[in-house]
C-alpha cells in the first residue's frame, strides 16, 4: 500500500531533484524512494540489535570468490551508490 505525502524542500534542491529525474528517466517518487531506503538501511544494525536477546548479533553467510578483482566491484559498489542517492 502507498502513502502520499507532502514534504517542504527547498526550490533550488527540488529542481536538481527534478533534473536528476530528468538524467536518470525516472519519476522524483522513486528516486526519494530510493533515497529512503538506503537512509533506512544505513541503520540495519541498529534495527537487527532490537531483537537480539544477547545485545548482539552475527551474520552469518558463506564467502564468495570474486570473479574479477576486488578493486573493480567496490568501484562498481561505489559507482551503483552515488547514482543512487546524489
Amino acid at each position: 500500500m502507498k502513502v502520499k505525502t507532502s514534504i517542504s524542500i527547498d526550490n533550488e534542491i527540488w529542481m536538481e531533484l527534478k533534473n536528476l529525474a530528468l538524467q536518470r528517466g525516472k519519476d522524483i517518487s522513486s528516486i526519494l524512494k530510493d533515497a529512503i531506503e538506503n537512509e533506512l538501511y544505513l541503520d540495519l544494525d541498529k534495527s537487527l540489535m532490537k531483537y537480539s536477546k544477547y545485545g548482539r548479533f552475527d551474520l552469518d553467510f558463506d564467502p564468495i570468490k570474486p570473479k574479477s578483482k576486488i578493486s573493480d566491484l567496490v568501484r562498481s559498489m561505489r559507482d551503483d551508490r552515488e547514482g543512487r542517492i546524489s
